[in-house]
């Protein structure tokens, strides 16, 4: 009986701290509105476009920590060490960051958070994909297909090391569908020709929201507020 509530006060604390937003939390500080800026998405590659790749870096650090933590805690501390119930924890962090309570259920698109998940599950594969993002990003400036492709690798690699478990393949591509339903709007983008793009290293332009998207952000909010 003690072992289920464990569980389910995991899993109630893997949603509650994967929902908060280290991207808002640093717009707050440096009094900006990441969601006004850039992509709109409160996210990594979006604080280091629109603020700071210090403040970007520290972001993605959060993020990441937040689904390698609790991936760590499922694989260790839960029936004596669980694959699945390293990846339901992951998972559920990821869920928490897309879909936060705390705003109205409208939050990042996960990929830090499940980068951090897969270093758990994968931690030789893991950091080695996320080297790869980075000296991809260091040549190409398109951060969502980076991050496209980073995520699809890491599912694929998962879902053959973890074959045998049928729980474990479903939640991978559970967390995988979810990124890549949250990159929508960049996929739109860039078939405009209208996708931000991110350097690492050179200094980054700033850009408001299109006029496109801040009516849609509007709308949003305000449908938020009338809630």
């Amino acid at each position: 009986m003690a072992n289920i509530f464990l569980k389910i006060f995991l899993v109630i604390a893997a949603y509650l701290i994967g929902a908060i937003n280290m991207a808002t939390i640093v717009g707050k500080i440096k009094g900006k509105n990441v969601k006004k800026l850039g992509s709109g998405n409160p996210g990594t590659m979006n604080v280091m476009r629109s603020i700071g790749k210090g403040w970007g870096a520290l972001t993605f650090a959060f993020d990441c920590a937040k689904g390698a933590v609790f991936s760590l805690i499922g694989r260790f501390a839960v029936d004596g060490g669980s694959t699945e119930w390293m990846l339901i924890l992951g998972a559920v962090t990821v869920i928490g960051h897309i879909f936060p309570v705390y705003t109205k259920f409208k939050g990042g698109k996960g990929v830090a958070t499940s980068l951090g998940m897969f270093m758990v599950a994968t931690p030789i594969v893991g950091p080695c994909v996320f080297l790869a993002l980075i000296l991809y990003l260091l040549v190409c400036k398109i951060g969502f297909i980076g991050s496209y492709l980073a995520v699809t690798a890491l599912t694929v690699v998962n879902c053959v090391k973890y074959r045998s478990s049928i729980a474990s393949i479903v939640l991978l591509l559970v967390v995988w569908a979810l990124v890549i339903y949250r990159h929508k709007d960049n996929v739109k983008r860039f078939i405009r020709g209208k996708e931000n793009t991110l350097s690492i290293v050179g200094k980054n332009e700033v850009k408001p929201l299109g006029d496109e998207q801040e009516n849609a952000q509007e709308k949003s909010d305000d449908e938020a507020r009338n809630d």
